[in-house]
């Protein structure tokens, strides 16, 4: 045996038996020494592997893969290390190399996904977990990969089986529990989601992620004393997590507790000053406070959202107008544009009549659905189809460009500056169409009804059951459907209740927003969820009940604790404090003691 392997035995010896710090110290020397030999580096790289000196254990395979360029077992090791150290990157070019060498090499094949999917390339993942056509029995991280590249693609459904296959491979494998659970919620089964979650937390009660994920359940089923105590024993394991901070001060935004949401606000922005979802939700809480001022100020974080952003068009060329920066003069040639939902579009809009009244040269995108609507009820065609100016280049010739709700803070200063009245017109002819085939019900209550949000992320949430709606049905009243979507299922329910549900079915409340207008102004009262509907109703100014099922799924908008919208002053909001039936039978009586519906905020 030579001189350097008696060396080489002895610092692997007093590593496992005698001193490991002092083994470390040996062979970092003696590779300085040999720098160029495989053996040395091998061990420097099992030693510093094991103390847990990643960047040493890095260097040392770097110099051996360097010599033994085509060591797949090297270059193995080496692209997982760099792939632990978030070197994507290194990692990627490692694996491409035994790609090269062995196209059909099982773990790089699987890895190259992963690393696309931690890079948030989404779609690339998905084809490369795909050149594997049948992943091991026994690789429940490599299901747990999949499971996650398929969710992050939507397929939620499939994400779901690779979850469940990955814990049958090995139940005590706490990701796909998480992830699994993650998957249940985009498919808004929430009570299944917090199974899931509680096994993981059977499993380890310290796990930062579970605790997490069962305080977002619980805070979405608006148990926020359930959340705020997995909440805060995530922050005892983890004092510095910005999510942690950021989750407890959105808990605090929701009940309303401004001084404790403030508190987590300032240590989780102080961490990250770019969370913009924190941002938004303590100037969400602001507005329900009615302090402008505050509240403006973070407005237009919601600009900011990655889910939101998604969808805006052209915001590179609007944002370095937005913020402190938006100053805008009368003489100004002004393109205003709209945002996500046609909701808000709606809720913007009643600051529409004093821009025009401002200024002269103006333009302003909408929804095709609204662009005859608003030159009706706003009284100057001046409106024009989305993307009609901001798609192409003559977007440029505008000397100012901004979102809609980005002029808000410049209307909306006080309380006083709500005092306005419904600004939206329906059609005449419309109007008078449905008051005809209504014309055979004079004597009844007119009482439309939408159940369902379907548009939105966790609909579910603001959405109820039309069996909720069932003692509104009642011989004096003419109960008239204003829900969009499919309710093939809710009408023969009614149906089969023997109850009379007037349904126009030529009618599409979804897309033919002059009739749906129409029929509103026919009503005597409208109840509802929140949904787009409930927004046409109070620009027309309808007499409406809003009911929110859960804090979660409040809005700025609908305030639950003064039962009104500063921003629609005939809307009633309603939150579900003991359960729906409770609320129901409220809204009955609230039938039974009025003929004419005056809601004054």
């Amino acid at each position: 045996m030579s001189n350097l392997e008696n060396k080489l035995k002895k610092i692997i010896d007093t590593f496992n038996n005698i001193n490991k710090e002092i083994a470390f110290k040996d062979i970092k020397k003696l590779s300085e020494k040999y720098n160029k030999n495989i053996n040395v580096q091998n061990v420097l790289f099992q030693v510093a592997k094991k103390v847990g000196d990643i960047d040493t254990s890095i260097n040392a395979l770097k110099k051996i893969v360097f010599i033994e360029n085509n060591n797949i077992a090297y270059l193995s090791q080496l692209y997982k290390l760099l792939l632990k150290k978030g070197l994507f990157d290194e990692a990627l070019e490692k694996i491409n190399y035994i790609l090269k060498l062995d196209s059909k090499n099982y773990d790089a094949l699987r890895d190259k996904s992963y690393i696309h999917l931690l890079q948030n390339n989404y779609n690339s993942a998905k084809e490369h977990i795909e050149n594997i056509p049948n992943l091991k029995d026994d690789d429940y991280f490599g299901y747990n990969i999949k499971g996650l590249i398929y969710l992050k693609n939507n397929y939620f459904k499939e994400a779901k089986s690779f979850f469940s296959k990955a814990i049958q491979i090995n139940s005590l494998y706490i990701d796909s529990y998480n992830n699994l659970g993650s998957c249940l919620l985009e498919l808004e089964k929430l009570e299944e989601a917090k199974k899931i979650f509680n096994l993981a937390y059977n499993i380890d009660k310290k796990s930062v992620s579970t605790l997490m994920n069962l305080g977002n359940i619980l805070s979405l089923q608006d148990d926020i004393s359930g959340a705020l105590k997995y909440y805060n024993e995530a922050l005892n394991l983890d004092p510095k997590n910005q999510e942690i901070l950021s989750n407890l001060a959105i808990c605090h935004c929701r009940e309303g507790n401004e001084k404790e949401a403030k508190i987590f606000y300032d240590k989780a922005l102080k961490i990250n000053p770019y969370d913009y979802k924190l941002m938004y939700a303590f100037c969400t809480l602001q507005l329900k406070l009615n302090n402008f001022d505050g509240a403006w100020k973070l407005f237009d974080s919601r600009l900011l959202i990655e889910k939101n952003q998604n969808k805006l068009k052209n915001f590179d060329l609007v944002k370095d107008n937005l913020f402190n920066n938006l100053k805008i003069n009368p003489d100004d040639k002004l393109l205003i544009l709209r945002e996500q939902g046609i909701g808000e579009e709606i809720l913007f809009s009643s600051i529409y009549p004093e821009i025009i009244d401002r200024f002269d040269d103006l333009k302003i995108e909408a929804d095709k659905r609204l662009v005859s609507i608003f030159n009706r009820s706003f009284g100057k065609k001046i409106f024009v189809e989305d993307g009609y100016y901001s798609k192409n280049l003559s977007m440029y010739d505008f000397d100012k460009v901004a979102y809609a709700g980005s002029l808000i803070k410049f209307y909306r200063r006080n309380k006083i500056d709500f005092d306005y009245k419904d600004y939206l017109n329906a059609r005449k002819d419309i109007v008078s169409v449905y008051k005809e085939k209504l014309n055979n019900y004079k004597k009844k209550l007119k009482i439309g009804i939408s159940w369902k949000s379907v548009v939105n992320i966790y609909g579910s949430l603001k959405s109820l059951s039309i069996k909720d709606f069932e003692p509104l049905f009642t011989n004096d009243r003419l109960i008239i459907n204003l829900q969009y979507g499919n309710i093939e299922s809710d009408k023969k329910y009614i149906l089969s209740q023997n109850k009379h549900f007037e349904i126009f079915d030529d009618l599409d409340l979804f897309n033919d927003i002059e009739s749906c207008m129409g029929l509103l102004k026919n009503l005597d009262l409208f109840i509802t969820v929140s949904n787009s509907t409930a927004h046409f109703a109070g620009g027309l100014g309808i007499p409406t009940i809003l009911i929110c099922p859960k804090k979660s799924s409040t809005y700025y908008y609908w305030d639950t604790n003064s039962s009104s919208s500063i921003w629609y002053k005939n809307i009633k909001v309603l939150g579900i404090k003991k359960s729906i039936s409770k609320t129901i039978e409220d809204i009955n009586n609230i039938l039974d003691k009025n003929n004419e519906f005056k809601f004054s905020n």
